[in-house]
């Protein structure tokens, strides 16, 4: 299962977890970035948090939580947890494993046009 929201500046975050691995994917404007990391499994789904430069999350893993920082589209490993009381918790949506859902909706059908 993976994750995802929006953060402050119109960028979508996805949070996967592949084994021992967790994925990270940043998409804005249409251009992704990917990085991963070797975490662990989670035991419990990621937190997310939008700071004041960027956002925050949060994994839970069998050795402690770990923590990574999302700045301009970059993924920064954090050695202890940040400061975090006053940031604004975001809600993490379940996704398909993967790419996470496209930020583009398809379009409904178009209702037939009535005769003249």
């Amino acid at each position: 299962m993976a994750y995802q929201a929006k953060v402050e500046n119109g960028q979508t975050v996805v949070l996967e977890n592949q084994g021992r691995q967790t994925v990270i994917r940043v998409s804005s404007h249409g251009q992704r970035q990917s990085s991963s990391a070797t975490t662990g499994e989670w035991k419990a789904p990621p937190t997310l948090f939008q700071t004041g430069d960027g956002a925050v999350v949060e994994i839970h893993t069998g050795d402690g939580p770990v923590y990574f920082q999302i700045r301009n589209g970059q993924l920064h490993p954090l050695d202890r947890a940040p400061m975090l009381e006053e940031a604004q918790y975001l809600e993490l949506e379940e996704v398909a494993d993967g790419t996470g859902q496209s930020e583009i909706k398809p379009m409904k059908p178009m209702k037939p046009l009535k005769p003249m």
